[in-house]
Parts: C-alpha cells; structure tokens; sequence
C-alpha cells in the first residue's frame, strides 16, 4: 500500500479546518451567553430595586454597584447609566 502525499496534506488541511470552526463557534456561543446573562442581570436587579423601594419607602438604594432611585409609579433611575426604566410587573 502506498501512501499519497498530496491526499495526506489535504486531509490534515480539513481536519484543521474543522478544528477552527469548531473553536470559532464554541467562541461565538459562550460570549453570547455571556451577554444575555448580563442583559437578564441588569434587569433583575431593576425589577429588585424598584419592589425594595416601593415596599420600604426608599428614595434610593445600591444595587450591585449601581444606584437607582424610583421614577413614577413602575420606573427606575439608573445613576450610572444615568438612563430611566420602565419595570414590568
């Protein structure tokens, strides 16, 4: 049996080939995750900070860092991104 080269060299071409997509994909899932999990987080801790202030008569109260204060009757004031949001019951 003999061995080609030029079949060898295509051969480790693909499979190299297959390898970086398969690390740019894994790459591409895990930062977007990431992301969405920061997105979700950020509008958690509205949601929490709105009820506490509500339920405790607060004008203002720090969470994670960010300090909120309420606006309306289902907003919040973000200091930090010096930004107002609409929370959702």
């Amino acid at each position: 049996m003999t061995k080609v080269k030029g079949f060898l060299l295509a051969e480790s071409m693909v499979a190299l080939t297959l390898a970086i997509m398969g690390i740019s994909l894994l790459v591409l899932i895990v930062g977007g995750t990431r992301t969405t999990e920061q997105k979700i987080e950020l509008r958690t801790d509205r949601a929490y900070a709105w009820h506490v202030m509500k339920t405790n008569n607060l004008e203002k109260i720090l969470v994670h860092n960010r300090m909120y204060h309420p606006v309306g009757t289902n907003g919040v004031y973000d200091e930090t991104d010096q930004k107002t949001y609409v929370v959702k019951k």
